[in-house]
């Protein structure tokens, strides 16, 4: 007997996981940087040059990271770990009408509403990177950003600034992938919702057919179950 595979399902399920890695790579890097110059935020730090080797760092206050530190690992990762296996189970069903069958609607409008606020992160960690560095490439003798990892961002107390760069640009790339994640899980989303609504409007299930008369055993045979929104 041939396996039967919804992959409208199963690409919901795919792009779930996409999110997860996604996740990872916004919030460990990012948040490890954090964690190294001792909980300062280097998103929209200000940098001031006071001569040709030397400057000051006023670091901007922690919401700037953890919004979408936290939004990732709660959003990006859990929420779409959950849903992922969830999608993996319905997949894994083997029933060509499974898809027509689960709860859509609520998770749309909660896909739309994550695809527009990691946006707003995603725009938060482009436009604080290029506040931070923007200031440091002011300098004298500096060429580029990416030479922030060797720069003594504080003598009395050097921070590990090793990886500093490439951590948030790696933040940066992933966040703005993580936008079209969302928007791709929306657009299928709505897709399902188009596709069950076309459904009902083929007369599928009409009303006041008893959930077991024979029309309705008919209609079952032929369509699947009823479809769900």
């Amino acid at each position: 007997m041939p396996v039967v595979i919804d992959f409208h399902v199963l690409a919901q399920a795919v792009v779930y996981f996409i999110s997860v890695a996604c996740g990872l790579v916004i919030s460990i890097p990012l948040g490890v940087t954090t964690v190294k110059f001792h909980g300062n935020c280097l998103l929209y730090t200000e940098i001031t040059w006071t001569n040709a080797t030397f400057f000051t760092a006023a670091y901007s206050s922690g919401p700037a990271c953890y919004f979408p530190v936290y939004l990732s690992v709660f959003i990006g990762i859990l929420f779409a770990s959950g849903m992922g296996v969830y999608y993996v189970y319905a997949v894994t069903r083997k029933d060509p009408n499974i898809g027509s069958q689960m709860w859509v609607l609520p998770f749309t409008l909660i896909n739309s509403v994550s695809a527009v606020t990691f946006f707003i992160a995603a725009c938060m960690i482009s436009v604080g990177m290029k506040v931070m560095c923007d200031g440091y490439t002011e300098g004298k003798f500096v060429t580029s950003c990416a030479e922030a990892d060797k720069a003594r961002w504080n003598p009395s107390d050097p921070y590990d600034s090793s990886t500093l760069y490439e951590y948030i640009k790696a933040s940066e790339g992933a966040a703005w992938v993580m936008v079209l994640v969302w928007v791709v899980q929306m657009a299928l989303g709505i897709l399902r919702i188009v596709r069950n609504r076309r459904l009902r409007s083929q007369g599928m299930f009409a009303e006041g057919d008893a959930p077991g008369s024979k029309k309705t055993e008919d209609l079952r045979n032929v369509v699947g179950e009823q479809p769900t929104a």
